[in-house]
């Protein structure tokens, strides 16, 4: 799932990926992609950090303490860069962290590397 207020950056995203076979769904806030995770299972949330209404970070922590035995791979994409920031996103729960603009060849391997991720918390880098 892609979650992002910009609908350029969700389809661009949402092209690149399902382009190698992954199966995308999109939602333009933190509401809407709690909503969708809450009804469903995914494998990699993709999640933008500044956006209206739900910021990413508190997507982020309702997603983790909404788990339910549910596994998810949480990447976040931003355009903020500063250790803070990413601080403040790994604290949340994020697994990833990704500074936009993210190359096409790189979205695809963390996404991969993410949704293989062992019961272990290890990832497959292959």
């Amino acid at each position: 799932m892609i979650v992002d207020d910009s609908s350029a950056v969700r389809a661009y995203h949402a092209e690149i990926l399902r382009a190698d076979g992954f199966e995308v769904e999109v939602a333009d806030n933190g509401y809407e992609g709690l909503e969708k995770f809450l009804t469903a299972d995914y494998d990699v949330m993709l999640v933008d950090v500044n956006m209206p209404r739900m910021h990413g970070h508190e997507l982020i922590r309702e997603v983790r303490q909404a788990h339910n035995g549910k596994e998810i791979g949480i990447i976040v994409i931003s355009t903020e860069a500063g250790p803070r920031d990413r601080l403040e996103a790994f604290k949340a729960g994020a697994d990833l962290y990704l500074v936009k603009p993210v190359e096409p060849e790189e979205l695809r391997r963390v996404c991969k590397m993410v949704a293989g991720a062992k019961g272990d918390g290890s990832y497959d880098t292959k």
